[in-house]
């Protein structure tokens, strides 16, 4: 198999949550001799020649029946620049393509790393070849169809800078403002910190998407300002792929008190960046050392298990798990032998 279709949600080099993906497609532009890109919408992007973007409409403001009439019309016009599938997380479009795929003797892989199971889910795990996820945890069907390949870091990007000594009370958090982020512990925490003398400050990067995102972030900043802990918690907004690294070196601590049982990204991406990790992640629980995985979420038990991390060193520990286990290369490398065996 030569030639790759890629069904994707965006591609835009400066989307924090999703400018990963450029180089996910800049990884099989290099293991197939062509890469057509199917998204919902397209942003700035800088991709080897072999590879073509083209948006199904989301971005222009069309409505969803036309990216599902665009979707059919691409799959056909195209047909005959692509031996295989790659549909990256959503399980739509395994549901509407495959019996078209199947027909035409191509191979249909998804790539699927949540804790969610839905009935869509189902479907596309009946409908797919292969499915790739990130850890044991990310793929949460019974299926033989199933390939752990890890989340697939770039290490080159997410590194450390022996130049950039961050103070010992400086925390990070990363990602999407939502409920289930489970930042108030935390908030709490940073205010039981500042109380005992200790001038800890906290970065939050990210912003939210949902409209119960939005009503959350509200109460997050109302309670930063009731509590007095303004010029110790920072909320910066949506910040760019490229940019994110800068912001881990900066900070000695990443701490994710996520309630999610999937395995969050970020926590990767702060071990490759050298950051000390704090997490409450159920699949982080799997990896960490003991002493890093959040004893409680009362606030008073958090803030010494902080305060203690704040003396701690990693050195390349944990850093060397992330690239033996979860770099970029790695992972482009076995997707693409998996999706070119017959």
């Amino acid at each position: 198999m030569k030639n790759l279709l890629i069904i994707t949600q965006k591609v835009d080099k400066n989307d924090q949550l999703l400018g990963f993906f450029i180089d996910w497609i800049a990884g099989f532009a290099q293991k197939f001799e062509k890469v057509t890109i199917l998204c919902l919408e397209k942003g700035e992007f800088d991709l080897p020649k072999n590879v073509s973007v083209i948006s199904l409409g989301k971005d222009r403001n069309l409505s969803k029946l036309f990216w599902f009439f665009n979707f059919y019309k691409y799959l056909f016009r195209y047909r005959k620049q692509y031996d295989a599938v790659f549909i990256h997380m959503n399980p739509i479009w395994v549901v509407l393509g495959s019996r078209y795929w199947h027909m035409t003797n191509k191979k249909v892989c998804l790539w699927y790393a949540h804790k969610s199971v839905t009935f869509k889910l189902r479907l596309a795990e009946k409908f797919s070849d292969i499915i790739f996820t990130s850890t044991l945890d990310g793929f949460r069907l019974d299926s033989k169809k199933v390939k752990v390949v890890g989340q697939g870091i770039n290490t080159d990007l997410f590194k450390p800078d022996k130049s950039v000594s961050p103070a010992p009370e400086t925390l990070i958090n990363v990602g999407r403002i939502a409920p289930i982020k489970n930042y108030e512990p935390l908030i709490e925490a940073i205010k039981i910190i500042k109380d005992g003398g200790i001038n800890v400050n906290l970065t939050i990067v990210g912003e939210p998407t949902l409209n119960v995102d939005f009503k959350y972030q509200e109460k997050l900043v109302k309670m930063v300002k009731d509590i007095g802990i303004e010029e110790r918690i920072k909320f910066v907004g949506k910040i760019t792929n490229n940019d994110l690294p800068n912001y881990y070196r900066k900070n000695k601590i990443y701490i994710n008190l996520s309630r999610t049982g999937s395995l969050d990204k970020t926590i990767l991406e702060a071990m490759a960046s050298g950051c000390v990790v704090l997490s409450s992640n159920d699949s982080a629980k799997k990896f960490l050392p003991p002493r890093l995985v959040i004893r409680s979420e009362n606030p008073n038990d958090l803030a010494e298990q902080i305060k203690e991390a704040t003396r701690w060193d990693v050195g390349d520990e944990l850093r060397d798990y992330v690239v033996s286990n979860h770099s970029l290369p790695e992972l482009i490398k076995s997707m693409s032998e998996s999706i070119k065996t017959p």
